[in-house]
């Protein structure tokens, strides 16, 4: 195959973005993937960085989900992802297990668009808004009228 050809199967549809959601307890992976889940997102669902990050995968992220576990996902991990994704969006989901997130750090250590979360409602909110054109539009109400 020449190379026009792969390239042009290798470029992202304008109206379908993907997402990887990174994190090592397989519940609470499947749980976020099923609720941010809609028609015009590609969820992958990976329990470690290493496994999104090889070469052969041929499907690229618009945006990397990373849930910060003690022992598992730690904030030192990213340090090698943006090697491979450097203009990539990244939300961090903290939760009990982490107190704080030093998002200053990461930035100066070359991410471009990341951003911290408490729950997965931030992580709703800072997908639409990194990628306003995948919001799903809001079904309006049908109106009774009475006569």
């Amino acid at each position: 195959m020449d190379s026009s050809k792969r390239q042009s199967k290798q470029k992202n549809n304008p109206d379908f973005k993907s997402i990887f959601i990174i994190d090592p307890v397989k519940g609470e992976r499947l749980h976020l993937a099923k609720l941010l889940k809609q028609e015009k997102f590609l969820m992958m669902t990976f329990e470690r960085i290493g496994e999104c990050l090889k070469q052969n995968n041929s499907i690229k992220p618009n945006l990397i989900i990373y849930v910060l576990r003690k022992d598992k996902n730690e904030q030192d991990q990213l340090k090698d992802i943006k090697k491979y994704f450097k203009n990539l969006h990244f939300i961090i989901l903290i939760n009990s297990e982490f107190s704080e997130l030093n998002i200053d750090e990461l930035k100066e250590s070359g991410f471009t668009s990341i951003h911290k979360a408490n729950n997965q409602d931030m992580v709703k909110n800072f997908i639409y808004t990194l990628m306003p054109e995948c919001q799903a539009p809001n079904e309006e109400e049908p109106s009774f009228q009475t006569k």
